[in-house]
């Protein structure tokens, strides 16, 4: 699979969140894997003698440009009743609630192909900032981290 250009991707994600597209994004749509290890070391060598694993994390990425009360309503996390009509009321005490969110991501494949990101357990967490410039698009950053299922998977990549 060496020198093989159509394995070179270029183009954008559609993004849905719970089933439904989320419309315009800016600035691409970011997924992030990192791992943690633990070093072990042995008083007869000199360094390290095993790495092991002891903490994967799964993260995406996006920059909303059609801001709508829905999504900033998912974004911050907050539950169905608190969007009533055109009011979203901010804000929620209840420690032990949280969203799930069903994220799918479809962007360029291979050969012309497509490739599908289906992450059935995330979470949005992290700052929001909702920014209104004279000169720029109302631009809202969302970033969601992927749960594992029980069986210790995060999703799936699917080439079609």
């Amino acid at each position: 699979m060496a020198n093989n250009a159509d394995n070179i991707l270029i183009g954008s994600a559609t993004v849905s969140v719970n089933g439904t597209e989320i419309g315009y994004t800016q600035g691409g749509t970011t997924v992030a894997y990192d791992t943690e290890f633990v070093d072990v070391d042995a008083d007869q060598a000199n360094g390290i003698v095993r790495k092991g694993r002891s903490m994967e994390r799964m993260y995406v990425r996006f920059n909303l440009l059609e801001v709508s009360l829905d999504q900033m309503r998912i974004a911050m996390m907050l539950p169905t009743v608190n969007l009533s009509g055109s009011v979203l009321t901010l804000g929620y005490n209840d420690a032990c609630w949280v969203a799930e969110n069903v994220i799918s991501l479809v962007g360029p494949g291979p050969s012309c192909g497509t490739r599908t990101f289906s992450l059935p357990k995330a979470v949005s967490f992290g700052s929001k900032e909702y920014g209104m410039t004279r000169d720029s698009a109302t631009m809202y950053a969302v970033e969601m981290e992927v749960l594992k299922d029980t069986s210790g998977n995060f999703g799936t990549i699917t080439d079609s």
